[in-house]
This record gives C-alpha cells, sequence and structure tokens, in this order.
C-alpha cells in the first residue's frame, strides 16, 4: 500500500529531523562560537535549550497528539519546528545574537516536542498491527 510507505517514509524524516538537530549544533559549535562571539558556556545554552525543551515539554506533545488527533499535532509540529530552524539561521550579529539562537533553539524543542510523539502514533495508526514488526 502506497499511502503506507510514504507515511511511514514521512515520518522517518521527520523524526530524523529531530535527531539530526540534537547533534548537528553541536558539530557547527566551533563556527558558531567563531562567527557569533559566543563564549563556550554560551554556545552550551545554545545546544541545551533545544534538549531542555524537547524532555521538558514531550509528554505534553504526546497528550495533545491524543486531544487533537495526531496528524493535526504533527503537522503544527513540524510548522513550529521549521520556522524555528530559518529563525535560528537568521541570526543577527551582536549583543542579541545569544539571546535570539537560544530563544528559538527553545521554540525547536518545542516543535521536536510535538512531533516526534505525534509521528510515531501516526506510524502506529497507518500500519495494522500484524505489518508493525517488519
Amino acid at each position: 500500500s502506497p499511502n503506507q510507505s510514504l507515511a511511514l517514509a514521512a515520518m522517518l524524516f521527520a523524526v530524523s529531523m529531530t535527531f539530526i538537530d540534537q547533534t548537528i549544533v553541536a558539530i557547527a559549535a566551533p563556527e558558531i562560537i567563531h562567527e557569533l562571539g559566543l563564549t563556550s558556556t554560551q554556545m552550551q545554552w545554545v545546544v541545551n535549550a533545544y534538549l531542555l525543551t524537547l524532555a521538558a515539554f514531550f509528554a505534553l506533545g504526546g497528550r495533545l497528539s491524543d486531544i487533537y488527533g495526531h496528524r493535526r499535532v504533527m503537522l503544527i509540529g513540524t510548522l513550529v519546528f521549521v520556522i524555528a530552524s530559518a529563525m535560528c539561521g537568521a541570526v543577527p550579529a551582536g549583543d542579541f545574537a545569544q539571546a535570539w539562537l537560544i530563544g528559538f533553539r527553545a521554540v525547536q524543542g518545542i516543535g521536536a516536542a510535538l512531533m516526534f510523539p505525534a509521528a510515531l502514533a501516526v506510524v502506529i495508526a497507518v500500519f495494522p498491527v500484524e505489518r508493525r514488526g517488519r
């Protein structure tokens, strides 16, 4: 069934984005520190803002998904995540850079917290029990 394969591919992509985002900033940290003039402590806040909000709002994301529908919450989470990612890429230079980056990394974490549990629920809803193990 093509719809099941498409749904699985889309949900894998979404979940992959949340994991990739956890590591990509750590890999780019030296360049970010150099370009924005951040200290290592400030950079640690940039990394942790995402992880903290993801962890803090993960259960809420699952509950909202149950209440409002998995697909709807998945789409909202993806939209929040993508917009926050674009805003992180548009960080201004200067004194405001740290607050900007930390703030939008936190918003990314909220988007991921909405996306991740909803994506898993969509896969469970799309595939019958006998096909989930594959």
